[in-house]
């Protein structure tokens, strides 16, 4: 029984009144863009992997579709690779079709780049906003949980990685549109989700697919449990083929992207990782504190590094939990509602999973989850599950706020729980000036810390009084609700510019970091008009030019960036480089410590024939044999499947030529002469799916000189075809193409017959 203290609840007027939807977008845009200002003007540039990485595959996937090729194959980074089945390229993702629009001059601004990926947090924002009006949170506190979402420490720490910023955008709509699936049992719901499920699977990144899957997996039994215990097991059984119509309709509409990356994953470095492995970027107990305080152990962005707790300086944005301060007092708040809102509860859940899990071997989920549920021993950083954090905090946020606006608790209780929240912003300042945490028993490197620890409580300490002041002033009176949400939106606004407004605001502009080798790349592209041949870019720490800059100028090289490149990708021995085909190498001069480039005089060409072929039938004897002093590989060729193919002796006469006629990213076309029966060597990266026709006749493809590829010839003239045509990307697209068709098909007809009229009472 309540105490006359504390009055049954009773919500107050809409603090904001006419707040609509299309307020809160043009809200969330223009403090998206306000918040990006100098990306968006040019004063900065995103930084690391956005340079290194993605800018490249954006780049190199919108101008080959401007040209009309499909960008099946990569052959201008590590020596040729897949590039569609590599799931980071998103090549699919339909904003990343829609670059194609804006490819100019052979090239793609990398500008329209960052605006996709700054969009995203709008779509976060205004998604979280609408899941929490369907809750039934009044619009203010929706829109303050979507702000707090889209500017969360994580959303804007992992900018750099457009996979991951993309995909987790769409989360809080998938839970609005799996919610409805769920509710209302609506086929039509099903068919939604499943679409905007398989959509947000394109955008690239598998981790993120298995945590967002994971939490539907969640939330499906949160809302499927109670009908289970009071209705039975039929409408359970409903609700659960609903929710595995879902995850159907989205892996058969990713399938045409799934089936080749699952082809590519056991060919690749990242097929098997170890647990120490997959632990890098863990959560450390102690940096709990960075809830309050989120650079006490430093930071590490675009301006520098000093980030003093982990061995790796990319450890700070990813084990980045920071909230904001007035999110972390509302979702405290929100935890008085535990026994009373369910949703309160659920998401404190996934709040408090989420934070265990990115301890990774600092507890005992992560080791759980690796060993016994598959997918999640194929991925490194626990500490990315900070994500749960972030989506579960950004919630309760929600809810905390009302609590604190609305007559939800008495007024002793919300200043006691105000003044706790003081409380414990004082204790984090007293440990920061007592140096716990902190290296004390290294005076130099305690010295350096010590005052960057105390900068960092003490601007904390100030504005978590300033916004525990808001709440303060509120209750008593002293200003309205509606001025209320208006300063907290702004304090939280504040609160995060502090944080990370330059946190990725990088000064190296792209176009100059790409024109640093223009020289050297004006040089192998016109030598390319009349030859091919590889560049050899990169020697030790030293680099000519950017390792994925063959993506972006369409020159051959033997280096790249990707996690996902192969396990054969380079022959081994000192005739390495000479089977690459490398023409140009990095030439170190240790005297003078400068590098220029050196013109190699003893590499292949692109194909050529050899006489003979020596069959190793394991990978190991191949090793050996190759690093030996005996392998001779202008004269035989090293086989691990016999083709059962009879050359003569070997004799002082050349077997033959072969000349490439045609070169395109998914077709090679040779001809060859041949005197005698021969091998075709090609300089390029066996890989399943390529296929050759011979004068008209289908030819097996062998791995030859552990990475490259070998044809037998018969003495004759021919023309030889070369096509990449994996048979993983033609039944996934078929899958794709079906599961389409039939999902657009039930949805207008589930639409229809779910919002048929009723049929017309007869008169009485």
């Amino acid at each position: 029984m309540k105490k006359a203290s504390e009055p049954k609840s009773k919500q107050q007027p809409v603090p904001l009144g006419r707040l609509n939807s299309w307020h809160v977008t043009a809200i969330l845009t223009l403090l998206v863009a306000f918040f990006f200002r100098d990306i968006l003007l040019q004063k900065a540039f995103f930084w690391e992997d956005f340079m290194y990485q993605y800018y490249a595959f954006r780049n190199f996937a919108a101008v080959s579709l401007a040209h009309g090729s499909l960008p099946l194959w990569n052959p201008y980074t590590y020596n040729g690779m897949p590039f569609q089945a590599d799931i980071q390229t998103a090549l699919f993702y339909i904003p990343n079709l829609l670059l194609t629009l804006f490819v100019s001059g052979d090239k793609l601004y990398f500008l329209w780049v960052e605006v996709l990926i700054i969009a995203h947090y709008v779509v976060a924002g205004f998604g979280l906003y609408l899941f929490m009006r369907e809750l039934g949170l009044e619009r203010p506190y929706a829109l303050f949980a979507g702000v707090a979402f889209a500017f969360s420490g994580f959303m804007i720490v992992q900018v750099i990685h457009e996979t991951f910023v993309c995909q987790v955008a769409w989360s809080p709509l998938l839970l609005l549109f799996f919610r409805r699936t769920l509710r209302k049992k609506s086929p039509f719901w099903m068919i939604v989700t499943g679409l905007v499920l398989g959509h947000a699977i394109l955008a690239g990144s598998p981790q993120f697919t298995l945590y967002i899957l994971l939490l539907l997996l969640g939330y499906f039994l949160f809302e499927a449990w109670p009908v289970f215990r009071t209705s039975g097991f039929a409408p359970f059984a409903l609700a659960a083929t609903l929710a595995a119509g879902v995850i159907v309709i989205a892996f058969g509409l990713t399938a045409l992207q799934l089936l080749p990356t699952q082809e590519m994953g056991t060919l690749s470095q990242r097929a098997e990782i170890s647990f120490d492995k997959s632990s890098e970027g863990s959560l450390q107990f102690q940096q709990i504190i960075t809830l309050l305080v989120p650079k006490y152990f430093g930071s590490s962005g675009a301006q520098g590094s000093t980030f003093w707790l982990g061995t790796n300086y990319w450890e700070y944005w990813e084990t980045c939990i920071y909230l904001g301060l007035v999110p972390f007092i509302t979702l405290c708040a929100a935890l008085f509602l535990l026994r009373r809102e369910r949703y309160v509860a659920f998401f404190a859940g996934v709040m408090l999973f989420g934070l265990l899990y990115s301890l990774g071997n600092n507890f005992i989920f992560h080791s759980l989850f690796f060993h016994l549920v598959p997918g999640f021993d194929k991925f490194r950083v626990p500490g990315r599950m900070s994500y749960y954090v972030t989506l579960g905090a950004s919630v309760l946020s929600g809810f905390g706020l009302r609590y604190l606006m609305t007559s939800g608790g008495s007024e002793k209780k919300i200043m006691r729980f105000l003044l706790s929240m003081i409380a414990c912003g004082l204790l984090v300042w007293i440990i920061g000036q007592a140096g716990l945490f902190q290296p004390a028993g290294d005076e130099r490197a305690y010295g350096q810390i010590h005052p960057m620890v105390t900068t960092a409580v003490s601007t904390s300490l100030v504005l978590l009084l300033v916004a525990c002041g808001l709440f303060i002033a509120f209750r008593k009176k002293m200003i309205s609700a509606a001025t209320l949400v208006v300063l907290i939106l702004v304090f939280h606004f504040v609160d995060m510019n502090m944080f990370g407004f330059d946190q990725n605001n990088g000064p190296t502009n792209p176009e100059d970091y790409y024109s640093r080798g223009s020289d050297i790349v004006t040089l192998i592209r016109e030598e390319g008009k009349t030859e091919l041949f590889r560049f050899n870019s990169r020697s030790g720490g030293a680099m000519l030019i950017d390792r994925n800059q063959g993506m972006i100028d369409r020159i051959f090289t033997c280096e790249g960036y990707t996690p996902l490149a192969l396990q054969r990708n380079y022959p081994v021995g000192r005739f390495c480089y000479d089977l690459l085909n490398a023409k140009y190498r990095v030439g170190i001069d240790t005297i003078h410590q400068t590098m220029g480039l050196r013109k190699s005089e003893s590499y292949f060409p692109r194909a050529f024939l050899v006489n003979q072929a020596r069959i190793l039938p394991d990978e190991k004897s191949e090793t050996a044999y190759m690093e030996g002093e005996s392998f001779r590989p202008a004269g035989e060729v090293l086989l691990e499947e016999d083709p059962h193919f009879a050359v003569p002796p070997a004799d002082s006469l050349a077997p033959g030529r072969a000349t490439i006629t045609s070169y395109d990213l998914n077709e090679i076309r040779i001809d060859a002469s041949t005197r005698r029966n021969a091998y075709l060597v090609v300089s390029e990266i066996y890989y399943p799916g390529w296929h050759a026709d011979v004068d008209g006749t289908d030819r097996k493809i062998y791995r030859a000189d552990y990475c490259l590829r070998a044809i037998p010839l018969e003495a004759g003239e021919h023309h030889i075809d070369l096509r990449f045509e994996p048979a993983s990307f033609r039944r996934g697209a078929a899958i794709t193409g079906v599961t389409l068709i039939l999902a657009l098909a039930g949805g207008w007809f589930s639409y229809r017959r779910e919002h048929r009229p009723p049929p017309p009472q007869p008169s009485s």
